[in-house]
């Protein structure tokens, strides 16, 4: 696969267990289908840092974008369309209509998992329930 911002050559990395496809010329990520969320939901920090450490940055062969971002996964019939992932820190990734896979550039997916781990400090009870209270749907019992 190629990337879908610069077209180099993807290479496979592995993160607790889950298989991403990286650029090493841009530090971009491709994540299928719900890989993102498996990420988001791990107890680790500083994700990208710890697939720099396993894999460091080797030799990469660079190639040509192919004008507008296409997935990597799909070819040129599936165009990547900009959307905004947030629990209260927007955070802009690009995502394919087709196979619903997920291109994240440099720090986004540090940026995702980090806002996640905050909202979760802050909601212990769930992020449906924190949303429920602060549209005014539930309330807490006193003691």
């Amino acid at each position: 696969m190629k990337c879908p911002r610069d077209g180099t050559q993807l290479t496979r990395v592995i993160i607790a267990g889950v298989e991403l496809d990286k650029c090493h010329k841009c530090d971009g990520i491709w994540c299928d289908r719900d890989e993102m969320e498996r990420l988001r939901d791990l107890k680790i920090s500083e994700v990208e840092e710890l697939l720099e450490q396993k894999y460091g940055s080797p030799s990469f062969h660079e190639g040509k974008p192919a004008g507008h971002m296409r997935c990597p996964r799909c070819g040129e019939e599936a165009r990547l369309i900009e959307y905004t992932v947030s629990y209260g820190k927007p955070v802009n990734i690009d995502r394919c209509q087709r196979c619903f896979g997920v291109w994240l550039d440099d720090r986004e997916l540090n940026a995702i998992v980090e806002e996640k781990k905050r909202v979760d400090k802050i909601t212990p009870e769930g992020p449906l329930l924190a949303l429920l209270r602060s549209i005014g749907l539930a309330f807490r019992a006193e003691k």
